[in-house]
């Protein structure tokens, strides 16, 4: 019984997402590098490969990525396609119960409920007009008296109560803003960091971290901007479209030739 339950049970197909992270991660490639390559942000590389589809534009926008990022890590995408609509499909319509079955019967009039409704409304109009005519009745003499309302005499001693005073309204002043001074930073004091300026000839990435691999800058830069970065170093540094960004650290031009491979520079700045 045991052995048929176990030949039965098939492992579990990884989803699309894993199916990529796991051929990136065999090919020795990182997050951001696929990222650079594919022209998407590290974000939506990650959402992929963590099978976040909520998180990207659209199920077409997510059939695209994954047959770039198959191509680009020598994986047949098709297979990864026909698993995202297996997994991710959205469930069939709602099955709707049939409206209740309900024969219609005539409803003829009775001709009892009219009767009674005749007289109920001459009733109504009877005592209507009993209650007017008393309303409306004279008073002896022939003058209505309208009935007088007794006003309560203040208590002897008491003066009378004075009306209310509305409050006087205030009119709050909000202080004048204060503009924060800046603080003036020390110069030429030994051990100040150093700086790498880049300068953007064309659309790039480029994450720069720092000795603990903490990202200190990685963001997608328009053609002719300039980003200046500084900090105790060493700096590593992935640069994409590296043929149009020129790099200065502490004041040296950097040459990424050496460093690019297929238009992405790596390389460690001390």
């Amino acid at each position: 019984m045991n052995e048929t339950t176990s030949q039965d049970a098939a492992p579990a197909m990884p989803t699309p997402g894993r199916s990529l992270a796991q051929a990136r991660a065999a090919r020795g490639m990182t997050v951001t590098e696929v990222a650079l390559r594919l022209k998407f942000s590290p974000k939506q590389i990650e959402a992929l490969e963590a099978d976040r589809y909520e998180a990207l534009a659209g199920p077409a926008f997510v059939r695209g990525m994954i047959r770039g990022y198959a191509k680009l890590v020598s994986l047949d995408a098709d297979p990864l396609i026909v698993a995202l609509h297996e997994r991710f499909a959205p469930p069939g319509p709602a099955m709707t119960p049939p409206p209740g079955m309900q024969v219609p019967f005539p409803r003829a009039p009775r001709r009892g409920s009219f009767v009674y409704v005749a007289l109920s409304g001459l009733l109504v109009v009877a005592v209507a007009g009993v209650l007017v005519e008393w309303l409306l009745r004279p008073e002896p003499g022939g003058v209505a008296v309208a009935p007088k309302v007794a006003v309560p005499a203040p208590a002897p001693g008491l003066a009378p109560a004075p009306a209310p005073v509305p409050a006087p309204v205030v009119e709050q002043v909000a202080p004048p803003a204060v503009e924060p001074q800046p603080v003036p930073q020390p110069a030429g004091v030994p051990g100040s960091p150093k700086r790498i300026e880049l300068v953007f000839d064309r659309e790039s990435w480029v994450e720069i971290r720092d000795a603990e691999g903490r990202v200190l800058f990685s963001q997608l830069n328009p053609p002719g901007t300039r980003r200046e970065v500084a900090g105790g170093g060493p700096f590593s540094l992935v640069i994409g479209n590296a043929a149009g960004v020129k790099v200065r650290f502490n004041d040296s031009e950097v040459d990424l030739k050496p460093f690019t491979r297929t238009d992405v520079a790596r390389l460690k700045l001390e």
